[in-house]
């Protein structure tokens, strides 16, 4: 027994595993910067885990449980600068996993079927949410901290969807001023389509009937007779036959 403790021997295998981890996490920390450290680190693979169980044990040794932790290894843990608050945690190592999905593929907009790591597209949707809230002045779970690293990390604060939509809206917006005349008035159906109607009868051939005589051309729609042409919404109707020629190359 003495020779084996002049040469150091460790008899606490419990205590001795915790020092080498302690260790690990100082090194970890002066690699990155940080005591976060994420559960599937390539250098430390059991690194992440022991932290978690540090967090643990000390939750369990505040409610007054049975726990491996003790004060002196609180202080110790503290003197490194160790977060004890999961919730903090938890959010940077999602945002490491976005780090590398950056580094992957150049940005932030994680797509919603990303199956690598299908919960990532939520959590960016849910920093979106935070932020906005934020900047409202609303109750959010975001900081000063978090929005600085996002920030820096290049995070587009609107998605795809929301640029789309917007576009839509300036798209209908020019096409609306298509249909004002020179003093800002809506133009009558004659001065919007039946100039371009004049112009394809002529092409086919001056006045001649397309249809033959007597004949309807009916479309899924009501059919717009002599009886009711006073009473249509003639704006209304070109706007659909605009916006479905936007949509479709054609008005049929």
């Amino acid at each position: 027994v003495r020779l084996l403790n002049h040469l150091g021997f460790t008899w606490q295998a419990q205590c001795a595993a915790w020092n080498r981890h302690f260790n690990n996490l100082c090194s970890y920390k002066e690699e990155n910067g940080t005591c976060l450290v994420p559960l599937n680190d390539d250098k430390y693979p059991q690194l992440g885990l022991w932290v978690k169980e540090q967090r643990r044990h000390r939750s369990l040794m505040v409610r007054g449980k049975h726990s491996h932790m003790t004060q002196e290894r609180v202080d110790i843990l503290n003197s490194i600068g160790f977060c004890w608050d999961s919730h903090e945690a938890s959010w940077w190592d999602k945002f490491k996993e976005l780090q590398k999905y950056k580094e992957e593929f150049g940005h932030c907009m994680v797509p919603q079927q990303y199956s690598p790591n299908p919960q990532l597209h939520k959590w960016v949707y849910q920093q979106r949410r935070q932020l906005r809230w934020l900047k409202e002045g609303k109750m959010s779970r975001m900081n000063g901290k978090r929005a600085r690293a996002l920030e820096e990390l290049g995070f587009v604060y609107a998605s795809a969807c929301q640029k789309n939509e917007k576009t839509d809206t300036l798209a209908k917006f020019n096409d609306q001023e298509d249909m004002k005349d020179e003093n800002g008035q809506i133009k009558t159906l004659e001065q919007q389509f039946l100039p371009h109607n004049e112009g394809i009868r002529k092409e086919a051939g001056g006045d001649s009937e397309v249809e033959g005589e007597g004949s309807d051309v009916e479309n899924e729609g009501e059919m717009i007779g002599d009886d009711n042409v006073d009473s249509c919404d003639w704006n209304n109707l070109l706007w659909s036959l605009k916006t479905g020629e936007s949509a479709y190359g054609r008005c049929a």
